[in-house]
């Protein structure tokens, strides 16, 4: 048999570990936004690196703390991007009636 995952299940409803790392459905394009996101802010830090480098090599130490503020706040934004990701969506129960 098959599960809508495309993995093969020699039991039927029963999931295993792979089956609860995955997103629920639907949210794949989500995952990968956030992964293009991510790798966009890790660029991004990554440039404000040799920025605040280059500032301090050239004495020119006022500029570095804003460069800093600017790279935690970027850090704390991807934290929050995680803890989103991480976040389960929640079904309601529907009542037969």
């Amino acid at each position: 048999m098959s599960e809508p995952n495309g993995r093969a299940s020699g039991i039927r409803g029963r999931r295993t570990r792979e089956d609860e790392d995955l997103p629920p459905v639907g949210q794949m394009p989500i995952v990968a936004a956030a992964l293009v996101i991510g790798i966009l802010l890790m660029s991004i830090q990554l440039w404000l690196l040799t920025v605040a480098l280059d500032l301090y090599l050239g004495d020119n130490g006022a500029g570095i703390w804003r460069i800093a503020v600017i790279s935690v706040l970027i850090f704390l934004g991807g934290l929050g991007m995680l803890r989103l990701l991480r976040r389960r969506p929640r079904v309601r129960g529907t009542t037969a009636g």
